[in-house]
């Protein structure tokens, strides 16, 4: 039989999966009381939702309009009444609350820290990069804080409806990860190679993987999994180590991240930070960090890492975020090393989420000096406190997320365009005063990448979106990245360029 020739395609593609099974519990009784456990939870945790519903104002707009007399009086009943029914339902449900907590906080110490979704049996990926004859590949990335919270703690931030939210945005999300670009094929790449970032209405087009926050009511990301997988590839959900952990803490949410990959998935880890004070106390933050395999090369597989996280969220708590910050780059560290076979070529380590931290607030001055910098690369950046002049902020104005400016996508992008747009529209700085320059908004997220020195791959970013394709249903625009790795040394691009010419002159 004649040799495969090197960097032919596997004989089996996509790999076989072991290790990754869809219940994050070792045996199905268990994954059966859960499923019950969290059965007579949902009566109270539905009632308290809605009890918080009526007491959290409804969502606000910069301009209110005039609501006649009669029309405040019954609607302050109606949220009276539905308050009074909701608070009799919580007393009434407070036994089985009990005796769910009973089932529910003991198996969380057996439970695996996510759940996998596996794709369909039908289920297609990429075909497998193989070099050297495709001598590069182009991968999209896409990081969004989707606010997916149980309805009444998503009105502090100005939004609701959580379920219907979900469901849109499963259909946006879907629609963005289909057609063909020049990446996905290995083709010859766009001319205009100049423009690095780019504020748009839509998704980037083909996207590979796809990093969410927020999504951290369990029915909404639920079906969220469910829509993206039958679609796209495995999913992985429900992220976080709940229950009671040393300190005390109890922790009642997840982690809130939820990851997509069109390419197979080998492995996954995640680690909560131990660190949290807060609202944030309640959630189980941390790292995700997830291998995927890519292709082919030599008989060795391509491999790509992707980490995953969400940073602590009080503004002023910046040492907490610090120290999350340099766990974070011990645990990718140790993950990679783990993983990482003796043959294995290293396409890509890429970092995405919501830092809660911007790169031109003084007030985050302390966090834009962290190390992270040093072994990650931001394509959005020059320097501590320099952004490039295309970058833009990712959090949205709280009070005009339902203006009908804010809630339409290609309104919001023209808004943004401008400079008072930018000043009504994007959050300002922690200190509430713009400062006198231009306001380009606070840039919290994410997605960050670094080239492995023992691999001959190098990535080097093409292009950076601002999205607002979910326009009306978070308070984050949309992240992408587009991530070119090749076999061989090419012509820098602007951005390379751009960044070389900043570090000499700063020395």
């Amino acid at each position: 039989m004649q040799a495969p020739s090197p960097g032919a395609p596997p004989t089996s593609w996509p790999p076989r999966l072991e290790g990754l099974r869809s219940s994050p519990f070792p045996h199905p009784a268990l994954h059966v009381l859960h499923s019950l456990a969290r059965t007579m939870l949902f009566p109270a945790y539905w009632a308290l939702d809605r009890l918080l519903v009526c007491c959290v104002p409804t969502p606000r707009t910069p301009f209110p309009l005039f609501t006649p007399f009669p029309r405040k009086w019954c609607h302050f009943l109606v949220t009276l009444l539905g308050a009074l029914a909701a608070l009799l339902l919580l007393l009434a449900t407070l036994p089985l609350l009990l005796l769910g907590l009973l089932f529910w906080l003991p198996l969380q110490y057996c439970r695996r820290p996510f759940c996998y979704q596996p794709p369909p049996r039908n289920w297609t990926p990429p075909s497998p990069w193989c070099p050297p004859s495709d001598p590069h590949r182009s991968f999209g990335f896409l990081s969004a804080n989707l606010c997916l919270l149980p309805d009444g703690l998503a009105r502090f931030s100005n939004l609701q409806h959580s379920q219907r939210r979900a469901e849109c945005m499963g259909t946006i999300l879907l629609g963005g990860t289909k057609g063909l670009s020049y990446g996905s094929t290995g083709s010859t790449p766009p001319q205009n190679s100049s423009l690095v970032g780019e504020l748009i209405s839509t998704l980037p087009g083909s996207l590979d993987f796809v990093c969410l926050q927020e999504t951290f009511d369990v029915r909404a990301a639920s079906r969220l999994a469910q829509c993206l997988a039958s679609t796209l590839g495995p999913v992985i959900y429900d992220v976080g180590t709940t229950g009671f952990y040393p300190g005390p803490q109890l922790k009642l949410l997840g982690s809130g991240l939820l990851l997509v990959s069109r390419y197979p998935v080998l492995s996954a880890c995640f680690l909560p930070f131990p660190n949290a004070r807060r609202e944030d106390a309640l959630a189980s933050k941390g790292l995700l960090s997830v291998q995927v395999q890519l292709g082919m090369l030599d008989k060795r597989r391509i491999v790509g890492y992707l980490h995953c996280t969400h940073l602590h969220a009080p503004e002023e708590d910046w040492a907490i975020r610090c120290e999350q910050l340099s766990l974070l780059l011990g645990w990718v560290e140790q993950f990679e090393t783990q993983n990482d076979k003796e043959d294995d070529t290293v396409a890509f380590s890429v970092l995405m989420g919501d830092l809660n931290f911007d790169n031109c607030s003084s007030d985050d001055a302390q966090e834009q000096e962290h190390e992270l910098f040093t072994y990650f690369t931001d394509p959005c950046r020059l320097g501590p406190g320099q952004e490039q002049p295309w970058a833009i902020g990712t959090l949205l104005s709280a009070p005009t997320l339902h203006c009908p400016v804010a809630c339409c996508p290609e309104k919001l992008k023209r808004a943004l365009e401008q400079q008072d747009g930018r000043n009504m529209y994007l959050a300002g700085p922690p200190t509430g005063t713009l400062p006198s320059a231009s306001w380009q908004g606070r840039r919290i997220d994410y997605i960050l990448y670094r080239r492995d020195p023992m691999t001959l791959l190098i990535p080097a970013a093409e292009r950076v979106t601002f999205s607002t394709c979910l326009a009306g249903l978070t308070d984050h625009l949309a992240v992408g990245l587009r991530l070119r790795v090749t076999t061989e040394p090419r012509a820098t691009s602007d951005l390379d360029k751009a960044n070389t010419q900043k570090e000499q002159t700063e020395k």
